[in-house]
């Protein structure tokens, strides 16, 4: 009895190796991808500095998840490597000190907003032709 299910174990294992389709490795299919581009529609962006990152895997998917869950947020792209996250944006939903609220709110903290082009996208914020930080940080 144990050797007939030893034989049919390496038979199970010999057939389900076969290529049944006749065809070598080589000659399968391929599939060509085109990679997704961030902010096609050209909305306006923001950049923001999160130096609590500290993983590339569950720290950047709930920075994404945080951030993509804010009023006017279109789309998220996170850089781990310069801790910068780059936020597709309606200008008129997005609130900037919100946003960073909410990343210290889930332990990111002393993140911060930061404008290139001197927009202040933060509420009660001048407008300044050199860059603009707004930083929120919450003492516990």
């Amino acid at each position: 009895m144990k050797s007939l299910t030893t034989i049919t174990a390496a038979l199970v294992l010999v057939t389900g190796c076969q290529n049944d389709q006749g065809t070598s490795p080589e000659a399968s299919t391929v599939v060509e991808t085109t990679p997704a581009v961030f902010n096609a529609a050209g909305a306006p962006t923001a950049s923001l500095h999160v130096p609590g990152m500290y993983c590339e895997f569950s720290c950047v998917e709930k920075v994404k998840q945080v951030l993509a869950d804010q009023a006017g947020v279109k789309e998220v792209v996170v850089d781990f490597k310069s801790k910068t996250v780059t936020v597709a944006i309606d200008q008129s939903a997005f609130n900037a000190e919100g946003a960073v609220a909410a990343l210290v709110d889930y332990q990111f903290m002393d993140s911060e907003l930061i404008t290139d082009e001197g927009e202040a996208l933060a509420s009660g914020a001048s407008t300044k032709t050199e860059a603009t930080t707004v930083k929120v940080s919450y003492e516990k």
